[in-house]
């Protein structure tokens, strides 16, 4: 299995660490959007967030690495309208899973 890297979450955002350094940060209030994926190079039944910062920047998190469901936890408090991973998980992992995924989150205009 390839390095999914270290997702790290403290009171008002994440970082995602890889190899032994920090290769992306933001704070929760910075997240745009929220798409559930299948990543494509990963091991079956694998799912993955990729996250659409408001700067345009883009990172995704795999539910492989440490502390995805901490990220997952925090995010459901943080970000209001995020749809539970229960809904969205066992669909992305079902034959008939949309290609693109399902968007999780969106910020409201003026949020």
């Amino acid at each position: 299995m390839t390095d999914q890297g270290r997702i790290v979450v403290v009171a008002a955002g994440f970082a995602l660490w890889a190899g032994g350094r920090c290769v992306a940060a933001a704070r929760f209030s910075d997240i745009r959007r929220l798409r559930a994926v299948r990543p494509t190079s990963a091991t079956p039944g694998a799912l993955a967030l990729r996250v659409e910062l408001t700067d345009g920047s883009l990172m995704e998190l795999r539910d492989e690495a440490p502390g995805f469901d901490l990220f997952l936890d925090r995010a459901t408090t943080s970000l209001r309208g995020l749809v539970p991973m229960s809904t969205w998980a066992e669909a992305l992992r079902g034959d008939a899973a949309p290609a693109d995924g399902m968007l999780i989150f969106e910020k409201p205009r003026g949020w």
